[in-house]
Protein backbone atom coordinates (compact mmCIF):
# COMPACT_ATOMS: atom_id res chain seq x y z
CA UNK A 1 0.00 0.00 0.00
CA UNK A 2 2.94 1.87 0.85
CA UNK A 3 3.85 1.91 -3.16
CA UNK A 4 0.55 3.58 -3.83
CA UNK A 5 2.12 6.93 -4.16
CA UNK A 6 3.68 6.09 -7.71
CA UNK A 7 1.02 6.84 -9.57
CA UNK A 8 1.19 10.42 -8.59
CA UNK A 9 5.07 10.52 -10.00
CA UNK A 10 4.48 12.47 -12.72
CA UNK A 11 3.64 15.73 -10.09
CA UNK A 12 7.12 15.38 -8.99
CA UNK A 13 9.09 15.77 -12.63
CA UNK A 14 9.70 19.00 -13.69
CA UNK A 15 6.92 20.63 -14.96
CA UNK A 16 3.52 22.99 -13.54
CA UNK A 17 3.55 21.35 -10.39
CA UNK A 18 7.28 20.91 -9.49
CA UNK A 19 7.92 24.04 -8.10
CA UNK A 20 5.31 26.47 -6.74
CA UNK A 21 1.44 24.70 -6.50
CA UNK A 22 -1.49 24.05 -4.62
CA UNK A 23 -4.11 21.78 -5.21
CA UNK A 24 -7.05 21.50 -3.25
CA UNK A 25 -10.49 19.26 -2.80
CA UNK A 26 -13.50 20.60 -1.78
CA UNK A 27 -16.47 17.84 -0.96
CA UNK A 28 -19.81 18.50 -2.81
CA UNK A 29 -19.27 21.90 -3.52
CA UNK A 30 -19.80 23.10 -7.23
CA UNK A 31 -16.50 24.47 -9.42
CA UNK A 32 -18.47 28.10 -9.79
CA UNK A 33 -19.44 27.74 -5.58
CA UNK A 34 -15.86 27.18 -4.99
CA UNK A 35 -14.18 30.29 -6.77
CA UNK A 36 -17.10 32.49 -5.66
CA UNK A 37 -16.08 31.57 -2.08
CA UNK A 38 -12.67 32.67 -2.87
CA UNK A 39 -13.91 35.84 -4.14
CA UNK A 40 -14.29 35.36 -7.31
CA UNK A 41 -16.96 37.74 -8.87
CA UNK A 42 -19.25 36.07 -10.81
CA UNK A 43 -18.64 37.93 -13.97
CA UNK A 44 -14.87 37.27 -14.07
CA UNK A 45 -15.67 33.35 -13.93
CA UNK A 46 -14.13 31.83 -17.61
CA UNK A 47 -13.90 28.35 -19.04
CA UNK A 48 -10.33 27.45 -19.83
CA UNK A 49 -7.83 24.45 -20.94
CA UNK A 50 -5.16 23.98 -18.85
CA UNK A 51 -2.82 25.36 -21.14
CA UNK A 52 -5.24 28.69 -20.90
CA UNK A 53 -4.67 28.31 -17.05
CA UNK A 54 -0.85 28.16 -17.33
CA UNK A 55 -1.09 31.43 -19.56
CA UNK A 56 -3.31 33.12 -17.30
CA UNK A 57 -1.55 32.63 -14.36
CA UNK A 58 1.49 34.02 -16.11
CA UNK A 59 -0.74 37.16 -16.72
CA UNK A 60 -1.39 37.72 -13.13
CA UNK A 61 1.46 37.29 -11.09
CA UNK A 62 1.88 39.86 -8.34
CA UNK A 63 5.64 41.46 -9.56
CA UNK A 64 5.94 42.31 -6.34
CA UNK A 65 5.92 38.94 -4.53
CA UNK A 66 5.75 36.43 -7.63
CA UNK A 67 2.60 35.18 -6.47
CA UNK A 68 -0.36 34.27 -8.84
CA UNK A 69 -3.74 34.58 -7.97
CA UNK A 70 -5.67 32.65 -10.25
CA UNK A 71 -7.23 29.12 -9.89
CA UNK A 72 -8.97 26.93 -11.85
CA UNK A 73 -11.53 24.69 -11.00
CA UNK A 74 -12.80 21.58 -12.34
CA UNK A 75 -15.50 18.92 -10.72
CA UNK A 76 -15.12 14.86 -10.51
CA UNK A 77 -16.42 12.19 -8.40
CA UNK A 78 -18.49 14.41 -6.62
CA UNK A 79 -15.43 16.73 -5.49
CA UNK A 80 -14.16 20.25 -6.92
CA UNK A 81 -10.65 19.77 -7.72
CA UNK A 82 -9.01 23.25 -7.00
CA UNK A 83 -5.55 23.95 -8.69
CA UNK A 84 -3.27 27.45 -8.44
CA UNK A 85 0.32 27.83 -9.70
CA UNK A 86 2.43 29.85 -8.41
CA UNK A 87 1.38 30.84 -5.54
CA UNK A 88 2.51 29.38 -1.35
CA UNK A 89 0.14 27.39 1.09
CA UNK A 90 0.69 30.45 3.61
CA UNK A 91 -1.23 32.56 2.01
CA UNK A 92 -4.02 30.27 0.51
CA UNK A 93 -4.55 28.38 3.71
CA UNK A 94 -6.01 31.84 5.09
CA UNK A 95 -8.97 30.95 2.66
CA UNK A 96 -9.56 27.59 3.82
CA UNK A 97 -12.02 28.88 6.68
CA UNK A 98 -14.27 30.10 3.77
CA UNK A 99 -14.08 27.02 1.19
CA UNK A 100 -14.58 24.35 3.84
CA UNK A 101 -17.32 25.81 5.27
CA UNK A 102 -20.06 23.30 6.07
CA UNK A 103 -18.21 20.94 4.08
CA UNK A 104 -14.63 19.21 3.75
CA UNK A 105 -11.53 20.71 2.48
CA UNK A 106 -8.19 18.59 1.66
CA UNK A 107 -5.14 21.23 0.34
CA UNK A 108 -1.50 20.00 -1.08
CA UNK A 109 0.95 22.50 -1.27
CA UNK A 110 4.18 22.71 -3.13
CA UNK A 111 7.04 25.00 -2.57
CA UNK A 112 10.61 24.11 -3.70
CA UNK A 113 12.15 27.14 -2.35
CA UNK A 114 10.67 27.15 1.19
CA UNK A 115 8.27 24.01 2.78
CA UNK A 116 5.34 21.94 1.43
CA UNK A 117 2.13 21.09 3.49
CA UNK A 118 -1.19 18.90 3.96
CA UNK A 119 -4.08 20.55 5.46
CA UNK A 120 -7.30 18.46 6.45
CA UNK A 121 -10.45 21.22 7.33
CA UNK A 122 -13.92 20.59 7.70
CA UNK A 123 -16.55 23.38 8.45
CA UNK A 124 -13.86 26.08 8.77
CA UNK A 125 -12.19 24.48 11.07
CA UNK A 126 -7.79 23.22 10.21
CA UNK A 127 -8.36 19.58 12.17
CA UNK A 128 -4.75 18.26 10.83
CA UNK A 129 -2.19 19.86 9.10
CA UNK A 130 1.78 19.04 8.71
CA UNK A 131 4.75 20.15 6.63
CA UNK A 132 5.13 17.16 4.35
CA UNK A 133 8.93 16.74 5.43
CA UNK A 134 8.29 16.52 9.48
CA UNK A 135 4.97 14.53 9.34
CA UNK A 136 5.62 13.88 13.03
CA UNK A 137 4.60 17.60 13.77
CA UNK A 138 1.26 17.87 13.48
CA UNK A 139 -1.22 20.70 13.71
CA UNK A 140 -4.67 21.93 14.33
CA UNK A 141 -7.78 20.49 16.26
CA UNK A 142 -7.40 17.00 15.47
CA UNK A 143 -3.55 16.43 14.74
CA UNK A 144 -3.83 12.56 15.34
CA UNK A 145 -7.03 12.58 13.14
CA UNK A 146 -5.49 10.93 10.10
CA UNK A 147 -2.42 8.82 11.97
CA UNK A 148 -3.78 5.95 10.43
CA UNK A 149 -4.39 6.92 7.20
CA UNK A 150 -0.63 9.07 7.17
CA UNK A 151 1.49 5.41 8.07
CA UNK A 152 -0.65 3.54 5.44
CA UNK A 153 1.04 5.99 2.81
CA UNK A 154 4.05 6.26 3.76
CA UNK A 155 4.12 9.67 5.79
CA UNK A 156 5.19 8.73 8.67
CA UNK A 157 3.94 10.15 12.18
CA UNK A 158 6.53 8.69 14.19
CA UNK A 159 9.44 9.89 12.04
CA UNK A 160 12.20 10.76 13.57
CA UNK A 161 14.72 13.72 13.00
CA UNK A 162 18.12 11.43 13.01
CA UNK A 163 16.38 8.33 10.78
CA UNK A 164 16.50 8.36 7.25
CA UNK A 165 14.93 11.24 5.38
CA UNK A 166 11.35 10.78 4.32
CA UNK A 167 11.27 9.55 0.42
CA UNK A 168 8.83 11.44 -2.26
CA UNK A 169 6.51 12.88 0.47
CA UNK A 170 5.19 15.19 -2.55
CA UNK A 171 3.56 12.15 -4.01
CA UNK A 172 2.56 10.59 -0.88
CA UNK A 173 0.40 13.32 0.07
CA UNK A 174 -1.47 12.81 -3.02
CA UNK A 175 -1.79 9.24 -2.44
CA UNK A 176 -3.16 10.45 1.64
CA UNK A 177 -5.43 13.02 -0.50
CA UNK A 178 -6.81 9.91 -2.32
CA UNK A 179 -7.49 7.96 0.33
CA UNK A 180 -9.52 10.80 2.06
CA UNK A 181 -11.41 11.98 -1.07
CA UNK A 182 -11.49 8.76 -3.38
CA UNK A 183 -10.29 11.32 -6.08
CA UNK A 184 -6.47 9.87 -7.79
CA UNK A 185 -5.61 13.71 -9.17
CA UNK A 186 -4.23 12.15 -12.69
CA UNK A 187 -2.93 13.84 -15.74
CA UNK A 188 -5.49 13.21 -17.65
CA UNK A 189 -7.72 15.90 -16.02
CA UNK A 190 -5.55 18.40 -17.02
CA UNK A 191 -7.56 17.29 -20.28
CA UNK A 192 -10.17 18.61 -19.21
CA UNK A 193 -11.71 22.17 -18.87
CA UNK A 194 -11.52 24.19 -15.85
CA UNK A 195 -13.55 27.12 -14.98
CA UNK A 196 -10.97 29.53 -13.71
CA UNK A 197 -10.86 33.04 -12.21
CA UNK A 198 -8.55 35.47 -10.46
CA UNK A 199 -9.55 35.21 -6.42
CA UNK A 200 -8.80 37.29 -3.69
CA UNK A 201 -5.59 39.07 -3.13
CA UNK A 202 -3.58 35.97 -1.50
Amino acid sequence: MRDAYKEFDWLATYGPFYDVSCVSFARSLPPREALTRLGAGPGDIEQVTFDGLQERTMECIDADNLRSDYVGALETAGWTVLVQLWTGSAAFNRLLPTLSQGTEVVSISRNLHADDHFTYAIDGEEITCFNQLSPQTRMGSEPDRLFLEMWEVGLDPHHEWEGPGLHATFQRSFALAKKLTGVAFSQSMLDMRFLAARIRNV
